[in-house]
């Protein structure tokens, strides 16, 4: 299988029209084809994901090619930290035959925000100690 998600830009603020192409060609026709729009996280901690919005794509064929239009979510907006971040995506599944995904941005003037960790999360360095007056 070869896939493509082709969105018109990469960026977009909220409540921007989210909209492009994908294509595909299979062996067999997919019994499903479905185009995702959704956010997960990467990062320390548990991993989350969420879909916002799903296209399903009627009578797909073993070669094919469909517009798609999803609205970007006000929220949340992407953003990437020390810590976690938040990442917006286009996912297209084929069944059978597998998914390709497409990250896109969705924040404030279409931009990523960065967040930096505040100071009472900050790891400190380990202090340098002695035993019988030798350093470890």
């Amino acid at each position: 299988m070869t896939a493509q998600i082709l969105p018109e830009h990469p960026f977009y603020q909220p409540g921007a029209e989210i909209k492009g192409r994908v294509s595909w060609t299979s062996e067999v026709a997919p019994r499903l084809a479905e185009l995702r729009l959704f956010w997960f996280t990467k990062g320390k901690g548990d991993r989350d994901a969420e879909t916002a919005e799903a296209a399903t794509f009627d009578l797909p064929q073993s070669s094919d090619s469909r517009e798609f239009r999803f609205r970007a979510p006000e929220f949340p907006p992407g953003f990437s930290g020390r810590l976690i971040s938040l990442i917006w995506a286009l996912e297209l599944v084929l069944e059978p035959g597998g998914s390709v995904l497409t990250e896109l941005v969705i924040g404030p003037e279409g931009r990523e925000l960065q967040i930096d960790c505040p100071d009472w999360l900050e790891v400190p360095e380990p202090a340098k100690s002695s035993w019988f007056g030798f350093n470890r």
